[in-house]
């Protein structure tokens, strides 16, 4: 193991950051208190960590003091991409964690790291987690892929100092022991993971803070319960639009703490939204098809109902045209959304989407921020407008003080809907217009967007994604 270290220490190019920290050659990096390094070190993977050794006896004693040990078999001696799984280098990855631990002083871990692939069995990782959780490690993420069910050892189940368990299995199984622990486990990120059993499962999840489902399959579990009193942030993600996924199961969320809730998923068996009372933060991303958009939008308006007291409200365009099924025509809509600030919709520039925003607007009084992301344009009927002038829209007369506008096209509706706004909006302070960057920009666009009559003359129009050829009186970004 010295020999492979010393092989790979020869020109450790990224030590001359620290070899050199000033220009008089004062090395004031080294002289830091311990545990600023270390938080530093934490961003490197651990063998990058340990090459510092080289420089002098004092890097000797941080690396062996390392509380942060990230081992990822991806990037271990900084081998090309198509020799990480030659059989020879995952034996060194081996031998290089057990020198690693061997060798370390010190008996807590904040975070340990393991990313490995398939190069370890089920009893290896049990080897090393065992060492890590005799340790009073507080962060634990593993990444493989086991050739069967992985059932999470005793010994993690038990560790009294475990704050944080993240785990990708590559899809594979996981098992969750019958005797249940995890008493200060506070998040828990699962990805790739099929969970199994429905009773374990939700006594899990009963217990912690933050939870993050990324890409989960359920296999034969007919509800996601996710029930608890200290759930404050939950978040359900599957961007790999697994349909099967979440056909067959009911999710169910009843949290009277949660804070923060991220649906990113296709549409479930059921949805079960109900006592979110503490909640502030939602956002809803259907993968849809247009055989389930008028569920989509029944789905919302139930939900909605549920957690009228957010502040900020995030919905994707399949949201908004599945509300525009369900309550086009209609003139109040079942929920005002007294609380609400921030305002974030995915649109096309079309009567449906229109409709819906407006009749959003009309019903969150209190609205500071509208954010609209314009992914496509379409013409409506020459005959409808976007409001009934007579009627009042609290927010844009008291309230919205700064728009965005990203994906313009300089279409004729996205005109429309800026003079719109600018003629309404009575206490706007900001318009900001993020170009799309495959449209064409022209300065004559720019200009007449500017000269737009506004409600208030202090409006600042800003421009993302545009360089004007000359300086001008209206306010420009690049991003």
């Amino acid at each position: 193991m010295d020999d492979l270290m010393q092989k790979s220490l020869k020109t450790p190019d990224f030590l001359a950051v620290f070899t050199n920290s000033t220009s008089e050659g004062i090395d004031r990096i080294s002289y830091l208190p311990d545990d600023i390094l270390h938080n530093i070190l934490s961003y490197l993977y651990i063998f990058d960590v340990v090459q510092l050794s080289i420089l002098s006896k004092r890097w000797n004693y941080i690396w062996r003091t390392m509380p942060y040990l990230n081992f990822d078999i991806n990037s271990f001696g900084c081998e090309r991409i198509d020799r990480l799984w030659d059989m020879g280098m995952a034996e060194k990855f081996k031998d290089f964690i057990n020198w690693v631990l061997i060798n370390r002083c010190g008996d807590s871990l904040v975070c340990f790291k393991l990313c490995c692939g398939d190069i370890f069995g089920k009893r290896a990782i049990f080897r090393r987690v065992r060492v890590v959780t005799a340790r009073n490690v507080q962060e634990l993420v593993l990444d493989f892929c086991p050739a069967e069910p992985f059932e999470l050892p005793y010994c993690v189940v038990t560790c009294e100092s475990l704050r944080v368990l993240k785990l990708r299995l590559d899809g594979s199984v996981l098992k969750l022991s019958n005797h249940f622990g995890f008493y200060q486990l506070k998040f828990l990120h699962l990805e790739k993971v099929e969970l199994s059993n429905e009773h374990l499962t939700s006594c899990l999840f009963s217990r912690l803070e933050k939870l993050v489902l990324d890409s989960c399959t359920f296999g034969t579990m007919t509800m996601l319960d996710i029930v608890s009193t200290s759930l404050v942030y939950v978040s359900l993600l599957n961007y790999v639009n697994n349909v099967e996924a979440y056909n067959n199961c009911i999710v169910k969320i009843s949290c009277p703490n949660l804070k923060v809730l991220k649906y990113g998923a296709p549409l479930a068996k059921d949805m079960i939204i109900e006592n979110l009372l503490s909640i502030e933060v939602v956002h809803i991303l259907f993968f849809y098809s247009d055989d389930v958009i008028k569920e989509i939008g029944m789905r919302l308006h139930k939900m909605f109902k549920n957690v009228a007291s957010t502040s900020a409200l995030k919905l994707c365009k399949g949201s908004v045209v599945g509300l525009y099924s369900v309550f086009h025509g209609v003139r109040n809509f079942p929920v005002t959304f007294y609380k609400l600030k921030s305002l974030k919709l995915a649109v096309a520039i079309d009567e449906s989407c229109m409709e819906i925003m407006m009749l959003l607007l009309k019903h969150s009084p209190n609205l500071e921020v509208l954010n609209l992301f314009s992914d496509e344009n379409y013409g409506w009927d020459e005959n409808w407008k976007f409001h009934d002038p007579s009627e009042s829209v609290l927010c844009l007369e008291s309230h919205l003080k700064l728009i965005q506008l990203a994906g313009f096209k300089n279409e004729d509706k996205e005109i429309e809907l800026l003079r719109f706004f600018l003629k309404n909006a009575q206490v706007l302070e900001e318009l900001i217009i993020v170009w799309d960057s495959c449209s064409g920009i022209s300065e004559e666009a720019i200009e007449e967007v500017s000269n737009f009559p506004r409600a208030s003359s202090h409006v600042v129009v800003s421009f993302l994604n545009f360089k004007p050829k000359s300086r001008s009186r209206y306010r420009y970004n690049s991003v």
